[in-house]
Parts: C-alpha cells; structure tokens; sequence
C-alpha cells in the first residue's frame, strides 16, 4: 500500500503543489518563493521526473519531501498525512510518538510559553554538543570529532523543530546540530530517508565571524559540510547555507564594513544556480573593493567539496594546502593582464601594422616625414590663398592611387567643385607640358565655361575614384560624426581608411554652448583619438590668427591653438616662400602689400616648414611651386610626374620630364 501511494503522489504533483509561479513551476510551501515576480518557485530537477528543487530554500525532493520540511516531520510521518490529503488509504501501521530521552533540556511536555525561541534554540545548542559523539555522521561525512566540537556540532536522537514541541501530532528525528550562530542552528537528518535539513532560529551564515579574525584566504562555499569539510583539511571557510545567502553576505559586509585581511576564495557549487550566485557575489565585493578569486577545490568527478574529502582525502587535503599557491597564481596573472605585459603582442602587431609609412606622393615631404604618413594627427595651417585645400586635394588623391582608403571632409565646398578641382590638376598633369595639346589643361572656370571637363582627366580620376569618399557639410558634422564614417569603413570594407578635414575651425561644436576654443580642443582631442584606435593618419587643415597673416608662420599662429599645440603629431606650416626676408625690416603695410602682390601670380613659391614633428626632426623648410589656377603643387627639386592618358590603375605608367 505504502509503494502505490507514494507512485501515485510522484504522477500528481499538482495536488500538492496547488499554486502555480509567475516564472513556471510551483509556489514553494516552504517559504514561499516564487509568489513573487522575481521568484524562481519549485522546479524539476533536470533529468528526474519527480524530484523538485527550491533554489531559495534548498530544499529538494519529491512531494513527501516537501511536505516533511513544511510541517517539519519525518518522512514515514509525512506519507500518512499526504496520503489523507490525496484521498488515499491511510498504511494501517500505526505512528507512535517517541518521548525524548534528553527530557530535562527539550521534552515534549515543555510549553514554549514558558521560554522564548531564542532560548530554546541555545539549549538544543548545548544540548547537542554534549552528545556529539552518540553519533557517527560526523565521521561518516569525513569530519572528525574534534572539528566538530571545535564549531560547537553535535546530536540530538529525538529532535523536533522548536515551534512544534506543543504540537503532539509531531514526531521526533535524529539531527545532528551545526550551529550558525548562538541562537541558530542547521538540524541535519542521519537516517536514510533523506529528510530536508531545516533551519532553527533567526538562521545565519556559518562561521562568518573568521572573516573578522582569519589570516588565511576564507572559502566561501554553499553548504555546512562543504564548510567543514574545508576546515578538516586546515583552512577557514564560511557555508552560505543557501544560495540566497549571498544577500545576507553582502549586507553583513557592508554594515560591518569588513575587509578580510587576505582575499576571499569563491567556491560555490558548479551548477547554474551556484554560478549566478558567484557572480552577484563576485560584483558586490568589487563594488565594496574586497579582494576575492575563483579556486575549484572539488576533486574531479565529485559534486562538492564534502564528497571530495569522503572519498579523495589525500587528493582533497592537497587542493586545499594549495589554496595560497593558487592564489599567489591567479594574483600573478592578474598583475599579467592589468600591466604593460599584457600588451607587448598587442603593441608589437600595432607597430607592424600602423608604422608602415603612406606616402604622401611627394618624395621631399616623405623624406622630411621619415617615410611618409603614420598613425597620428597631423595639421597642416596656413594662411588664406596658400592653397591649404589644392595641397590637401593632392596629397589625398596621390594617396588614393596606391590603393589606399582616403576620406575627405569638406566643410566649405561641395562635392562637384571638389571634383571639378581633381580634374583641373589632373588636366594640367597631363597636357602642359604638351604643347599640342595644352590648351587641354582646364582651369575650374573655364571647363564651367566650356560645360564638359576633359575626358582624359576623367577617365584617370574615375580609375581612382573607388579608394577616394567625399564628404561635404557646412556646420553639421563633427568629430564623432567622421569616426562613425570610419567604422563603416571598417565593417563594409575591412579598411580604414586616411583622413582629411578641410577645415578645423568650422567643425561642428559637439556642444551648443561650448565657446569657440572648447569646440577645437574637443574635436582635436577626439580625432586624435580616432587616430589612435584606428591607427590612421589623420590630417587636418587649420586656419590662423588675424594678426599672423604677415608674419612668419608657428605654432603661436595657429587659431585656438592651445589643443592643436600639445596634441598634435606633427604640424606643417604652409606659407609663402622667403616669408622671413619679408618680415625683416619691412613695415606690417608694405610686408602685407608683398604678400598681396605673391597671391596674384599664377606660379607661387611657397615653403612647408616643419614646426612639429614628435617623432623626427623639426625645422625642414620644402619648397614647392603652387600652380594656383590649377590646384597644383609640385616641389622644386623634383621633376615633374606627368600622368600619361594610357594610366593603367594598378600599374601606373608614368613620364617623368624636366621642370621648366
């Protein structure tokens, strides 16, 4: 009879579990959990078809369990009463209340009137200590009497919880007792039908007064025995008991304000629940800037630390003496990956990669540059009519050629004009120095006259055109906005591409209230970050001081210049040439009336000094010829490349002529 009642309330769980959780299974009738929206409730246990778990409570089983942990009964008793609840025939075999033999501390005729909870529970303390060694469990479980004494454990034959002692329908168990604080203690089952454990008292956390005085590495684990376990082998630990614990953990931590002298170990149990309970754990104690790490200390093919030292003693013994080692170890890695150490691969692949040079298509500049362009912010500031944009233009578009990404970033004129000046230059390339043909070389207004460009110069700009992006806005693009454009760059292409900012000053402010010098130094800070992370170089055209277009050009003359300053890569004036015989002893007016005068010619001569460079030589002074009409610069040592009409994109063939 016994048999097909209990097969039968294993197929009925429902009629037991009456309360359905808002998460899924069952309200737990032990403690309640999952009533709540953000409880978990009573669930299978995977892979068992009648056993359930509350993850709150800990405790497991099937119905009968259940139902012996609620009303706090043996489990032969439980089976009697849940039969009568099924509608099933109650086994016949009668339940016979056994008095206690340890009358004189909890007999069951002592009302609960006559002392509190708390008292109570201090005598089932004392009293289960000095019987401790009426039972064996202790050693069974691997723990010896002398660590068990140690934390005050014992054994009660005949336990019933202390708020059903009035009760006469209650029978008694055999417990054994780990106390968790002196008004609570963990009542334990020793006899074969795997009753619950229960809780008596206000419940705490065992042992967690060592956090206060230890000077090992405490372990913080789930269970009691796991604890204990622990302790055997000759380390502190403290048992959560639940879980749900971890609360009461951190609180207690927090009020107390402690801090353990050595790092806490975290070894709860390896199933899900034990994992997100270490991780609420883990990022509480960052937050309290505890020290804490991660040691396995179950031997493989155990389910926790007490089954561990029951059956691989030795092998258990082992894992806990080399908890420090452990430790030390992860400490040791820790000091790896939070140092420079930890990036010296990072570092060595960056610096192959990112101090490849680019060359800017002018081999005077590169040679000044060490190469040509790296990773870094790069300006170049100049004053009206030097031909900062026609500069800019060029170099992008001879950095388009050799198949590298280039973005241009327009902030004054729009895309056809742009277009219309790459052609004017690559027209003037191909025919000036053909004196059949150079009437073919076009000036911007005279291919607007004519109403077509030149389709030689077209077709070389077109074979170009799939490594160049124009981008053209008047006040409504900043430094956030071109590193947006760049991680396209990165996610279509897998490229990134060389940057051009035409001008500085009239970047959008990323804030509307940010004065004039707040909107340069954010963006200047921003963009060479974007040079950084993306390892590109990134160069930005730079307008100056009113009071400096007559003057000899520096770094004091750039326009808000405080961040452009100290956080640039290298800074390339651009000006007139013999700017320093002009200055030098000629008045403001009559130094400004010769400048005026070289801004009317057609061929200028104009210099780049090198007024910054961070990572080679400053002070070089290059001398180009600027073709104005043509957006042309060319540098006065060199001949000229002349691009032939049979350009072939990939496999340039060029002629390379005297200067005339």
């Amino acid at each position: 009879m016994i048999k097909d009642n209990i097969d039968y309330i294993h197929a009925h769980p429902e009629i037991y579990f009456t309360q359905e959780a808002k998460k899924g299974g069952y309200v737990c009738p032990v403690c309640g959990n999952g009533s709540s929206s953000d409880g978990t409730g009573v669930k299978l246990i995977k892979g068992q078809s009648f056993r359930y778990k509350c993850f709150k409570c800990d405790t497991s089983g099937d119905v009968i369990n259940f139902y012996a942990a609620e009303h706090h009964l043996s489990n032969i008793e439980a089976i009697a009463q849940v039969s009568a609840l099924y509608g099933l025939e109650v086994p016949k075999k009668k339940f016979k209340r056994v008095s206690h033999t340890h009358g004189q501390a909890i007999s069951k005729e002592t009302p609960l009137e006559n002392s509190t909870n708390v008292e109570v529970v201090a005598e089932d303390i004392l009293l289960a200590a000095s019987h401790l060694r009426e039972t064996d469990y202790f050693t069974k479980r691997g723990i010896s009497y002398e660590t068990a004494k140690k934390y005050n454990c014992g054994y009660i034959s005949e336990w019933i919880h202390p708020t059903k002692r009035s009760d006469k329908n209650i029978y008694p168990s055999p417990r054994v007792i780990i106390p968790t604080s002196r008004e609570s203690y963990v009542a334990r089952s020793t006899d074969e039908n795997k009753i619950p454990k229960i809780k008596a008292g206000t419940g705490n956390i065992f042992n967690i007064g060592v956090l206060k005085t230890s000077k090992q590495h405490v372990v913080v684990v789930e269970g009691e025995f796991d604890a204990l376990s622990i302790i055997e082998a000759g380390n502190d630990a403290i048992a959560l008991g639940s879980t749900s614990n971890v609360d009461k953990l951190i609180d207690w931590l927090r009020e107390k304000k402690i801090r353990p002298h050595l790092p806490l170990v975290l070894n709860l149990d390896a199933d899900e629940t034990g994992q997100k309970a270490t991780d609420k754990l883990a990022d509480a104690l960052r937050g309290m800037r505890v020290r804490f790490y991660e040691v396995n200390l179950i031997v493989e093919g155990c389910k926790d630390q007490n089954e561990s030292l029951v059956k691989f003693r030795n092998d258990f013994f082992q894992l806990v003496a080399d908890i420090p080692n452990k430790v030390n170890e992860l400490q040791q890695q820790a000091r790896f990956q939070l140092t420079d150490f930890a990036k010296i691969d990072t570092w060595e692949k960056n610096i192959q990669i990112g101090r490849k040079a680019i060359s800017t298509g002018w081999d005077s500049l590169d040679n000044a540059l060490d190469g040509g362009l790296y990773e870094g912010l790069y300006v170049i500031p100049g004053t009206p009519g030097t031909g900062k944009t026609a500069l800019a233009l060029q170099m992008a578009f001879q950095i388009a050629q050799q198949q590298q990404d280039v973005l241009y970033i327009s902030m004054e004129m729009g895309e056809e004009e742009i277009y219309e000046r790459h052609i004017s230059r690559i027209s003037y390339q191909l025919f000036w120095h053909d004196e059949k043909n150079r009437h073919k070389a076009k000036t911007v207004h005279s291919m607007i006259q004519e109403g077509k460009t030149v389709a030689q110069a077209r077709d070389v700009f077109k074979k170009v055109a799939p490594y160049l992006r124009t981008e053209c806005s008047v006040g409504t693009t900043d430094a956030d906005d071109i590193r947006h454009i760049v991680e396209i760059y990165e996610y279509e292409l897998n490229s990134f591409p060389v940057v051009f900012i035409d001008y500085l000053q009239i970047l959008k402010a990323h804030d509307t209230h940010m004065t004039d010098k707040q909107a340069v130094d954010y963006n200047v800070l921003r963009l060479k970050q974007l040079s950084r992370d993306f390892k590109i170089p990134v160069v930005i055209l730079s307008s100056m001081n009113r009071m400096s277009y007559s003057d000899i050009i520096s770094m004091a003359a750039l326009k808000e210049s405080g961040a452009i300053e100290y956080t640039a890569d290298v800074c390339l004036g651009l000006q007139h040439a013999n700017m320093e015989q002009i200055k030098t002893g000629t008045s403001t007016g009559k130094a400004e009336k010769t400048i005026r005068q070289m801004k009317g010619k057609s061929e200028r001569d104009m210099e780049i000094i090198i007024l910054k460079n961070r990572n080679g030589k400053i002070g070089a002074e290059l001398s180009f010829s600027y073709y104005a009409m043509f957006h042309y610069f060319k540098t006065i040592e060199e001949t000229a490349t002349i691009i032939k009409t049979d350009y072939i994109f990939g496999n340039n063939k060029t002629q390379n002529i005297k200067s005339v």
